[in-house]
């Protein structure tokens, strides 16, 4: 008989649990038959069910409907992110429910991505990843910010802290680009175990630790953007600037202190950013203008060479001629 041999993402995936809550036994059925060959498969029809299962073994993923009696699945989700010993699990609504605000309604509640029903078999496999990935990054996240705490005083943190900032500041300087701004916010945050994702506005760039950016976090930055300046869902935090959203996934809610610590410093960082894109983007403008005028002076001094070298007897409404030519050649790059 033939060996089978399983890949190491195979292997690691066939470790991983997902518990799958629905009401209706046919969508119970279809997502167990779906997901079975990957992960292990627990199942719940009711929302209470599922908390009394996480009360004795705890899931890498919860797959929950909304829609459910009794109980619906925003109250469940919001119960689960409330407890600490839950609030890491990622949660993915499978929910006819697929409006933008029924959508942005489970992300409040603190849903890690949303799937409308109904659903693409594929399109929920690469959902399923992409939150198992970023619950993967969190946790590393956790452990080093445990390290990095153990290895320093708290009276020595917000001077620690601030010199982190000022050096970021410092970096930010010699950025003339705006990934590589991006870049930098990340390092910075990655050293106290802040796991973030930025949107660059004028670019409409992302930039994660994680890699990939769920489509229900690029759909709530953007329908935030003009909702005020910090908004905050439970563990996550949104800052918005006219050049940047920066979304926090793993503000630490449970340390009062160092959560209003680093909201304010994550307000400066943003801000020193926003304004580096306004002087990145000034000096593109200037050199596209060079760039502009460049054709221009070129004809300007054609036209000069062409005078000197006729002894000036070049007609004067011929040179006015080219002149307002090659002045309209300049405006329509303009008004491009």
């Amino acid at each position: 008989m033939e060996a089978v041999v399983m890949s190491h993402q195979q292997q690691v995936t066939a470790t991983q649990h997902i518990l799958v809550v629905d009401d209706q036994q046919s969508n119970l059925d279809s997502l167990q038959l779906i997901l079975k060959f990957n992960y292990q498969v627990s199942l719940a029809s009711t929302g209470q069910a599922c908390l009394d299962q996480l009360a004795v073994a705890t899931p890498d993923l919860i797959l929950l409907d909304v829609d459910m009696p009794m109980m619906d699945g925003l109250t469940v989700c919001r119960i689960i992110k409330a407890n600490p010993a839950t609030s890491d699990i990622p949660v993915i609504f499978v929910s006819a429910l697929s409006r933008l605000s029924e959508r942005l309604a489970g992300y409040r509640a603190g849903a890690d991505d949303y799937v409308a029903k109904p659903y693409d078999a594929e399109e929920l496999i690469l959902k399923i990843r992409i939150a198992l990935n970023n619950r993967h990054d969190l946790e590393n996240a956790k452990q080093r910010s445990v390290l990095v705490r153990e290895e320093m005083e708290e009276s020595l943190a917000l001077s620690t802290e601030l010199a982190e900032i000022a050096e970021f500041i410092g970096r930010t300087l010699e950025c003339d680009d705006i990934r590589s701004l991006g870049e930098q916010m990340l390092v910075t945050l990655e050293r106290f175990g802040l796991r973030v994702i930025v949107r660059m506005i004028p670019s409409g760039h992302y930039f994660s630790h994680a890699g990939e950016v769920g489509v229900l976090d690029q759909e709530m930055m953007e329908s935030m953007y003009e909702k005020g300046r910090i908004i905050d869902f439970g563990h996550r935090t949104l800052i918005n600037t006219e050049s940047v959203s920066l979304l926090v996934r793993n503000m630490p809610i449970h340390d009062e202190d160092r959560y209003h610590r680093w909201k304010e410093n994550i307000n400066l960082m943003v801000e020193v950013v926003n304004q580096r894109i306004s002087d990145v983007q000034r000096l593109l403008d200037k050199q596209g203008e060079r760039e502009r005028l460049q054709p221009l002076i070129i004809g300007l001094h054609q036209l000069i060479e062409t005078v000197q070298e006729s002894g000036y007897e070049v007609v004067k409404e011929e040179a006015a001629v080219t002149v307002s030519r090659l002045l309209m050649a300049w405006e329509s790059k303009q008004a491009i």
